[in-house]
């Protein structure tokens, strides 16, 4: 075990440990070897290397998106530090919490003309919950400290006595800003930024360390459901209720409240896969009902009736642009948002937040008899349109929409689904999962950087095995996270490889010109056969239905190596089956 001799480095490492916080990833680099080599040699902490700082990133994200405690990520300096911005904004607005230390030179190193030097304070600004930048110890290579004649830190006129002083009021300040950043990532689930500065020499390390620190933490307590009533009352008085539950955990909802909630006729809920929530009264499938909606030519009538008084969201991202976009246009009396998640005014109606479990509400309201056809209204159209859906799919094409009925129905009950964005997690939206599996995507930024990296970062701390659905370019975009040795035997990619940007074709305004195709679309040849093999992954392709159904017999059993499936569509025929798709659904 080896503790940095650098009094700022010894307090970050004795934190982590006193908030229990060890799961730790580490971006190899020279500056961040106090952290690096001192995180690394003390058995308690889970460490990973990464080389590719976005990847790590991602990965770190993943982790921490199913412990539910903040992962900590570590660097080096410079531009190393960037890299980590794309999943930083992403556990910004999914709420997953990171704790990210970037080690520094000392500020007045910086535009000087020293390699690998930024200006790293707040790099991060608005994208973040809190970021500060520690103070640099005076106690560690004072000699090199004051020969800088614009260093802020030491008086040059200094003795011990005033050194030791000085210490000391740094080391409170520094305790008391990474208890701060601590105790805000863990109980605000959201990620934070220690930016450290630290003067060479960095490579020096004791066996036991030479503080002791005081840093602790503060339990968030919980809060009472205060005027409750007022809240109830609109609840019982209002006979058109949707409750639209986005990315949430599965334990989001209780036996109890899911009974109390099917009680009330006037009450519908509509939920995504992401939502992790199950049950036959609840509507999974919003944009298989809502899309052929907005083509029929009744549609204005119809979303009038849908339309409801009250609306009360759950959770976090909601994946379905058409229900925001119905919402907005058909605006509702009031709108309440239950949970820890922030809430969001996504339907410009205004929001109340009420911020408790929504367990805690919905188990404590009671049943009121309301006259209302609310929810059966909406549950007769959805009964249509899974009429007309499952019509459909009897006699569709080998295409993308194919490939998802086909993976809704086989990817096994045991393993967990991620999901890459564009279009993978929109096409699951159209299926209900046989198997009711949990599924997770980063859906607060909805990128595509860095999918498989999450996926991964999940797969090691999930209890479950994790398959990752991906498009292609999602996929090509972060192949370095394939770049590391910790992906379990267990660990299943299928990448749906349409040959470009499939999203793009089907989106308003897409033309099929050669302008479209490389500056938006990205058409391309690429195959993943290559990128397996050099990561030493199991490989199959397939292009066919016949094939496909073949492959997933046996594709998901126990192996010695990770597993890719690479499937083989029509980009151009895929856009105009969902087209035709959603046409037949619109039929009255």
């Amino acid at each position: 075990m080896k503790y940095p001799i650098i009094p700022v480095a010894q307090s970050l490492i004795l934190s982590c440990i006193n908030f229990r916080l060890f799961d730790v990833v580490i971006s190899p680099g020279s500056r961040n070897v106090p952290l690096a080599i001192g995180f690394a040699s003390n058995e308690k902490f889970n460490c990973y290397s990464i080389v590719d700082e976005r990847s790590a990133a991602f990965f770190a994200l993943g982790l921490s998106q199913k412990s539910k405690k903040p992962t900590i990520l570590i660097c080096t300096s410079g531009s190393a530090l960037l890299n980590y911005y794309p999943a930083v904004a992403e556990g910004f607005y999914s709420e997953i919490p990171l704790i990210i230390l970037s080690a520094d030179r000392p500020k007045y190193k910086i535009n000087i003309g020293d390699g690998q030097t930024i200006n790293q304070s707040e790099v991060f600004k608005k994208n973040i919950l809190y970021s500060e930048t520690l103070s640099q110890d005076c106690i560690h290579a004072t000699e090199e400290i004051i020969k800088s004649n614009s260093q802020k830190i030491i008086d040059q006129k200094y003795d011990s006595s005033k050194l030791e002083k000085l210490q000391k009021s740094i080391q409170a300040s520094n305790e008391k800003m990474i208890e701060k950043a601590f105790d805000l990532s863990i109980n605000k689930m959201q990620p934070v930024h220690l930016n450290v500065p630290m003067e060479e020499p960095l490579y020096d390390f004791v066996n036991t360390p030479s503080i002791k620190i005081k840093t602790v933490r503060k339990q968030n307590k919980a809060k009472a459901l205060e005027n409750s009533n007022s809240y109830y009352s609109q609840i019982y008085k209002s006979k058109k209720i949707l409750i639209l539950i986005g990315v949430s955990d599965y334990d989001i909802f209780s036996d109890k409240s899911i009974a109390k909630i099917n009680s009330f006729p006037s009450i519908v809920v509509l939920k995504e896969h992401t939502s992790n929530v199950f049950d036959d009264n609840f509507i999974s499938n919003i944009d298989r009902l809502i899309g052929p909606i907005e083509i029929q030519s009744n549609s204005d009538f119809l979303f009038e009736d849908l339309s409801p008084d009250l609306i009360i969201s759950i959770g976090g991202m909601v994946i379905s642009k058409k229900i925001k976009s119905f919402l907005r246009n058909y605006k509702s009396r009031k709108h309440f948002h239950i949970g820890n998640n922030i809430s969001k005014d996504s339907f410009y109606s205004g929001v109340d937040h009420l911020e408790l479990h929504p367990n805690q509400f919905f188990e404590n309201i009671d049943f009121k008899k309301i006259d209302s056809n609310y929810h059966n209204f909406w549950q007769d159209i959805n009964r249509s349109k899974l009429e007309l859906h499952n019509k459909y799919m009897r006699v569709a094409n080998f295409s993308d929409l194919k490939v998802f009925e086909m993976l809704s129905n086989l990817i096994p009950k045991k393993y967990d689904i991620q999901v890459a964005n564009s279009t993978p997690v929109r096409y699951f939206q159209l299926f209900d999962l046989k198997n009711k599996n949990h599924m997770f995507a980063n859906r607060g930024t909805s990128g595509i950087d860095g999918s498989t990296s999450t996926a991964i970062g999940s797969s090691v701390n999930s209890d479950l095995p994790v398959v990752l659905i991906t498009g292609d370019l999602s996929f090509f975009y972060d192949i370095n996270a394939l770049w590391n040795k910790y992906i379990p035997a267990s660990f299943r990619i299928i990448i749906i490889n349409n040959g470009g940007g499939g999203i793009f074709k089907i989106l308003p305004g897409f033309k099929e010109d050669n302008l479209f195709s490389e500056f938006i679309e990205t058409k391309h040849n690429l195959s993943a056969r290559s990128i397996a093999k050099m990561f030493k992954l199991k490989y199959t392709r397939v292009s066919t239905k016949f094939g496909l159904n073949l492959v997933l017999r046996t594709f998901f059993k126990n192996s010695k190596k990770p597993k890719i499936l690479e499937i083989k569509t029509s980009g151009i025929k895929s856009a105009k089956i969902l087209k035709d798709y959603f046409r037949y659904l619109s039929k009255p």
